[in-house]
């Protein structure tokens, strides 16, 4: 992690060549801190220099995994005990929602206020009604926010080792979902759901990380299924990659009526599991695999057969390169639309590609 760490500090002077800003300019020390009311249950990666700051705020939300880390369960493959939630007395709850470590402390070094939540209560929801109890997780979340950085006060009174009074901006909001908390994620920020947002709270960049694609039964961008998950007015970066055994990824009906920028990054050799710390295998967890190893088996080593064209194998990432990877484009997207930072255009765009000696991304722009 240390070495991926200083890497990505590396990688984010190269990406800013020269800064718009003091505060884009400035790498920060990094405060992590946590909090848990019951359901509401989160990890923050924070500046430690709040004086005189007001950052943006990246909500993180993890996808459909199992719950429990319950050894014997998942050789038996019984998913009633993997799946439970509560856990059993004894068995640890597994927390998909601290895989995405790295990625907070990398923005939060860049001047953002990065919350990841625990979306384990709603797990074994359904269809759409999971979707909406995601939506309002993130929206709670991000209320609990406002109040806090607002007033001070709120749910998160003395729940976080710093005052964060006046020093986030709940009006300058990032969201980041991965697999199902993508597809959450969609409909959270989808333009007939815009008006349930808490009151203070804007959402101005929106990544789905390897998202579980809505439910369409045709290719048309207009098929009332996608309404609850079409959004127009706010960029989009979205992620797809090769390796990946778990979803299509594609969502390019977001492109039939934007009027903000889309992005699609379809990474040859990236898989599901590996965004995720807790998911990957070098973490030890309870059910961690790698799903590239999935059918249809591998044409040769450390290959996977890619998903658009199977008679193409691509090499495939290791989990260092690929949170490499999605946390460059994370920081250059969120950059450019948090931080107004216009110099990490040619990373979004494609026109340069500071990974290409070990990763090959086709990027898809519509820019309005």
């Amino acid at each position: 992690m240390r070495k991926l760490l200083t890497a990505v500090t590396a990688l984010t002077a190269l990406l800013v060549p020269t800064a718009t800003t003091a505060q884009a300019s400035t790498v920060h020390s990094v405060r992590t801190a946590t909090y848990s009311l019951g359901e509401l249950t989160g990890v923050v990666h924070y500046p430690k220099d709040l004086t005189g700051h007001k950052y943006p705020v990246v909500l993180m939300s993890h996808g459909l995994w199992i719950t429990c880390a319950d050894k014997q369960a998942w050789e038996d493959q019984d998913y009633e005990k993997l799946a439970a939630w509560p856990c059993a007395n004894g068995t640890p709850a597994i927390p998909s929602y601290r895989g995405y470590d790295y990625a907070g402390t990398a923005l939060a070094a860049q001047g953002m206020i990065v919350v990841s939540i625990d979306a384990n209560s709603v797990i074994n929801l359904m269809g759409q009604e999971q979707d909406v109890a995601r939506a309002s997780l993130i929206s709670r979340h991000l209320q609990m926010w406002q109040q806090l950085s607002a007033t001070g006060g709120g749910p998160l009174t003395g729940k976080l080792p710093v005052n964060f009074k006046g020093h986030a901006d709940l009006m300058n909001v990032g969201l980041m979902g991965h697999s199902r908390g993508g597809r959450g994620t969609l409909f959270e920020a989808a333009d007939v759901n815009q008006k349930n947002w808490p009151a203070g709270v804007r959402i101005k960049a929106v990544v789905p990380l390897a998202a579980a694609e809505p439910y369409s039964p045709d290719d048309d961008p207009d098929n009332p299924e996608l309404t609850n998950y079409r959004i127009t007015n706010i960029p989009v970066a979205s992620f797809v990659g090769s390796c990946d055994r778990a979803v299509d990824g594609h969502l390019r009906y977001l492109t039939a009526h934007n009027k903000q920028p889309f992005y699609e990054y379809y990474v040859h050799g990236a898989n599901h599991n590996f965004y995720n710390t807790q998911w990957s295998p070098s973490s030890g967890q309870v059910g961690a695999y790698d799903d590239a190893a999935s059918e249809p088996p591998r044409p040769s080593a450390n290959h996977c057969t890619a998903d658009d064209d199977h008679t193409r194998a691509d090499k495939q990432l290791t989990e260092t390169h690929q949170r490499l990877l999605s946390t460059t484009y994370l920081s250059a997207f969120y950059r450019r639309y948090l931080l107004n930072d216009k110099s990490v255009v040619p990373v979004l765009n494609g026109t340069v590609q500071p990974l290409k000696s070990f990763a090959t991304i086709d990027v898809l722009t519509d820019l309005p």
